[in-house]
C-alpha cells in the first residue's frame, strides 16, 4: 500500500509538472519517500538538515541538490506547488493549508492584543491557577504546556473546582483523545473533589474527544451537554490530537466557550497525521500564542532518576547520552532506574519472568470474580456495586505494570512477546486464551462505551467467556461491563503494547524494550548505549519512560 502511494504521488507529479525524469526524477523520488516516511511517524514538517538515518537517500547531494530539483521542476515556489519549503522545512501543501486554517480558528478564540492589557504584567507573578483564571478574563483560549509531573492534572482539577465553587450555573467538559487519558482525568477529579457534593460534579462531563464529537454531531442526548452548550472545555494530552479532530472540535464549540488546551510538546504526535500542539511549540512562530501560554517547568512528582533521564533526552547528543545515563545511576543503590544491555536477540529472561508473575497475580484476582457465576447472567446488569472492591483491585493490578515495545512486529516486538506468553501472535483466538490475560480495544465503540486504547482483561470460560472493561455510565460514574467476544471486534492481547498505544497511560512499574537492531553501523561505531536515529526516536523514548511513576527498567539491544 505504501509503495503504491509512493509511486502514485510520483506519477501524478510527473504528469502535472512535466519535469525531466532523467534529470530530476530520483531527487524527487527521494523527497517523496522522506515526506511519506516522516508522515507515518506524525512528522509532517521535515527538517531537511536532520533527516532520519533510517531513510535511504538514493541520490548524493542531500539536501541542496534535492531542493534545487524541486525548484527547477516547479514543485515548490509556484502558485500550484504541491510541496512547501520554508525555514529549511519541507511539507506537503495539504498539511500547511490545514495548519493555517486551524491557526486562524485558534486565533479567533484568542485575543491577539492580550499583551497590551494593563494587568498582563501582573498575571506573570500569579500562581498558575490564578494565571489561568486571569487570562480567561482577557481571552477565551489558554495553553498549558509542561512535561510529566509538572502539575498539569492538579491545575485542571483546581480550576474546575474553582468554577464549581464560584458559579451556580456552568457547564464544564473535560476530554482527552483516548479512553485511558480520559479515565485518568476523571479519577483525578473524583479523588480531589471529595469535598464537593455529587450535584456539583454533575455539572462536569468527562468523555473522549470522539464521544464528544459523536454526541454533538448526532444530538443523541447520551451526554449531559453537547459541545455548543459548554462554558468551559478542557482538552488534555494535546500532542496526541490530530488536526482533523481539533478542527471539528473548534467548529462545534460555542464562540464564547473558554478553551484550555493542555499538553507536552515532547511527546509523540498522532500517526499519519499532524499534531497542532507540536507544531505550535516546535515549528510555528514562538510568539504566536506566547501571551496566552503558561509553561510549567517545576517538577512536583518525585520520581528520581527517571525524571533526570527525561531531562537529557533532547539536550544530549548520542555520543554523550550513554555517559550521562551512567552518571545518573552511578553509585545509587536506591535508583528507580535500571538499564540493561542485551547480549542477544532473545527477549530478556528476567522480563519474561516479570510478565508471567504479573499475569499469575492478575489471574488469581480475575478467577475470584469469575467464580461469582451470577455476574454472567443477563438479568444482573449491575454487578459493579456488590463487587466494587474486587473489581478495583483487578484493575489496580492490571495497570500496575506496563511492557512497552517500539513496534508490533519484528525483533523485540509485541507479537514476539505474545508468542512466548500465550503461544499466539496473529489472528488471536480468544476462546483458547486463559483468564487473566490483559486485552486492548483498538477502535472506538460508542454503543458499548469502549474507546480506542481501553485496557481490559479476559474473564470466564467457554460459554461464560467475556471481556471485562471499566467505563463510565450515563451519570459519569465509574462502573464495569462484561462484553461477549463476538460483540466487540478489534481486540488484541495487551501483555505488551507499543509505545504509541501507551500514550495517556501511567504505571508504577514500566519496562521498555528498545530494539536498536536497525541502527546504522556508522552511528553505532561512534556511540555506546542507547542511541537515537532522529528526533522522532527521541520523542518515542521520552514517551516510553515518562509512563513510569515509580520504577523503570530499560532493556536495549544493539547490532
Amino acid at each position: 500500500m505504501e509503495d503504491f502511494k509512493y509511486k502514485h504521488i510520483f506519477s501524478l507529479l510527473e504528469q502535472t509538472f512535466k519535469f525531466d525524469i532523467d534529470l530530476y526524477g530520483n531527487y524527487i523520488k527521494d523527497i517523496i519517500k522522506v515526506l511519506i516516511e516522516s508522515e507515518k511517524n506524525g512528522e509532517t514538517f521535515v527538517d531537511i538538515d536532520n533527516v532520519s538515518y533510517s531513510l535511504e537517500i538514493s541520490e548524493n547531494g542531500w539536501p541542496e541538490k534535492h531542493i534545487n530539483a524541486l525548484k527547477n521542476s516547479g514543485l515548490i515556489s509556484s502558485d500550484n506547488s504541491p510541496i512547501i519549503f520554508n525555514d529549511r522545512k519541507l511539507s506537503f501543501v495539504k498539511w500547511s493549508k490545514k495548519i493555517d486554517e486551524i491557526l486562524k480558528l485558534l486565533l479567533n478564540k484568542s485575543n491577539e492584543n492580550i499583551t497590551s492589557q494593563k494587568d498582563f504584567n501582573l498575571i506573570k507573578n500569579f500562581n498558575n491557577v490564578s494565571k489561568i483564571k486571569s487570562l480567561f478574563k482577557l481571552t477565551d483560549l489558554v495553553f498549558l504546556q509542561g512535561g510529566p509531573g509538572t502539575g498539569k492534572s492538579t491545575l485542571i482539577v483546581e480550576l474546575i473546582l474553582y468554577y464549581l465553587n464560584n458559579y451556580d450555573f456552568i457547564n464544564i467538559g473535560i476530554s482527552a483523545p483516548t479512553g485511558k487519558a480520559t479515565s485518568r482525568l476523571k479519577e483525578t477529579l473524583d479523588k480531589k473533589s471529595k469535598s464537593k457534593t455529587k450535584s456539583d460534579l454533575n455539572n462536569v462531563e468527562c468523555q473522549t474527544l470522539h464521544r464528544w464529537i459523536y454526541n454533538s454531531s448526532n444530538n443523541n442526548g447520551r451526554l449531559k451537554y453537547n459541545l455548543k452548550e459548554l462554558d468551559l472545555f478542557i482538552i488534555d494530552e494535546m500532542s496526541m490530537v490530530n488536526i482533523n479532530l481539533i478542527e471539528t472540535i473548534l467548529n462545534l464549540l460555542a464562540k464564547d466557550c473558554k478553551l484550555l488546551l493542555v499538553g507536552d510538546a515532547n511527546q509523540l504526535p498522532p500517526i499519519n497525521n499532524c499534531s497542532i500542539w507540536n507544531y505550535i511549540f516546535t515549528n510555528a512562530n514562538s510568539n504566536i500564542f506566547n501571551s496566552s501560554t503558561i509553561n510549567l517547568d517545576k517538577v512536583y512528582r518525585n520520581n528520581g532518576d527517571i525524571n533526570e533521564l527525561s531531562k537529557i533526552i533532547f539536550s544530549t547528543e548520542n555520543k554523550n547520552f550513554y555517559t550521562r545515563t551512567k552518571q545518573i545511576i552511578k553509585n545509587k543503590t536506591s535508583s528507580n532506574l535500571r538499564i540493561f544491555e542485551a547480549q542477544n536477540k532473545l527477549i530478556p529472561e528476567e522480563l519474561i519472568n516479570k510478565i508471567n508473575l504479573h499475569i499469575m497475580n492478575l489471574k488469581k484476582l480475575v478467577i475470584l470474580l469469575s467464580k461469582k457465576e451470577y455476574i454472567f447472567t443477563n438479568e444482573k446488569s449491575n454487578f459493579y456495586d456488590p463487587e466494587k472492591d474486587l473489581i478495583i483491585n483487578i484493575f489496580k493490578r492490571l495497570n500496575s505494570q506496563l511492557v512497552l515495545c517500539k513496534t508490533n512486529t519484528g525483533i523485540w516486538g509485541v507479537e514476539e512477546i505474545n508468542k512466548i506468553i500465550i503461544n499466539q501472535n496473529d489472528h488471536y483466538d480468544f476462546s483458547k486464551i486463559d483468564e487473566g490475560i490483559p486485552i486492548m480495544c483498538t477502535e472506538n465503540n460508542n454503543e458499548l462505551g469502549i474507546s480506542n486504547g481501553d485496557i481490559g482483561v479476559i474473564i470466564g470460560k467457554k460459554s461464560s467467556r467475556r471481556f471485562l472493561f471499566r467505563r463510565f455510565n450515563e451519570h459519569n460514574n465509574q462502573t464495569a461491563t462484561l462484553i461477549e467476544p463476538d460483540k466487540l471486534e478489534n481486540i488484541i492481547p495487551a501483555i505488551a503494547i507499543t509505545i504509541h498505544k501507551s500514550q495517556g497511560s501511567e504505571s508504577d512499574y514500566v519496562n521498555v524494550l528498545w530494539n536498536q537492531n536497525n541502527i546504522s553501523k556508522d552511528i553505532n561505531n561512534n556511540c555506546r548505549g542507547i542511541i537515537f536515529r532522529d528526533n522522532f526516536e527521541r520523542r518515542l523514548f521520552y514517551t516510553a519512560i515518562t509512563r513510569a511513576r515509580k520504577n523503570l527498567d530499560i532493556y536495549y539491544l544493539n547490532n
